[in-house]
């Protein structure tokens, strides 16, 4: 019994692990910078959200409760079973319908469809990610960055709230590999 007990948290434990190594450990976004997420992306009618890595599900859920009655899709990846799992619970606790979750790595997913992207990843994988992002990131495309900032992009918004990690938000002006031009 011992056995199956320590072979079930190896299961579970090691997909997070990976999660964790290829994007981010887990950081709470607070409900006041949610707040301040919701209000800066100025989400508008038929838009999609997406959300790189839900950890508990707190941004997608929210921007899903606020837009419920919105035409927006709320659309989230995340590849460790455990978090797959406390989004999917927190999701339906609040009574969400308006979403698509994905237990996916987003680095393998296509997110051509998004007009708004969120994420919290550490600076190493987010130069991988940038480059996903030129490639298939059409122009007006809102990229929010919680905690570290794009290299060599500008941020046409920062929210910095006291001893709270920073949100980086960007904007795709265009396609053309010049990344000094997003």
């Amino acid at each position: 019994m011992e056995l199956i007990f320590i072979l079930i948290l190896l299961i579970l434990a090691l997909p997070t692990a990976y999660a964790a190594i290829i994007g981010a450990p887990i950081a709470l976004t607070s409900k006041s910078q949610i707040e301040e997420i919701i209000k800066t992306a100025d989400l508008k009618d038929g838009e999609t959200f997406y959300e790189l890595g839900t950890g508990t599900g707190r941004v997608m859920a929210s921007i899903a409760k606020v837009t419920e009655n919105k035409n927006i899709k709320v659309v989230g990846f995340e590849l460790s079973p455990i978090f797959y799992l406390i989004t999917l619970l927190n999701l339906k606790l609040r009574g969400i319908k308006n979403y698509k979750l994905h237990y996916k790595n987003f680095f393998n997913a296509d997110l051509k469809e998004a007009n708004i992207i969120f994420f919290f990843l550490m600076p190493k994988p987010m130069e991988k990610l940038k480059e996903k992002f030129i490639k298939e990131l059409k122009p007006g495309t809102k990229v929010i960055s919680y905690a570290f900032e794009i290299k060599n992009w500008s941020p046409y918004v920062v929210i910095k709230e006291n001893k709270k990690l920073p949100i980086y938000f960007y904007q795709i002006k265009n396609q053309i590999k010049n990344i000094k031009d997003i």
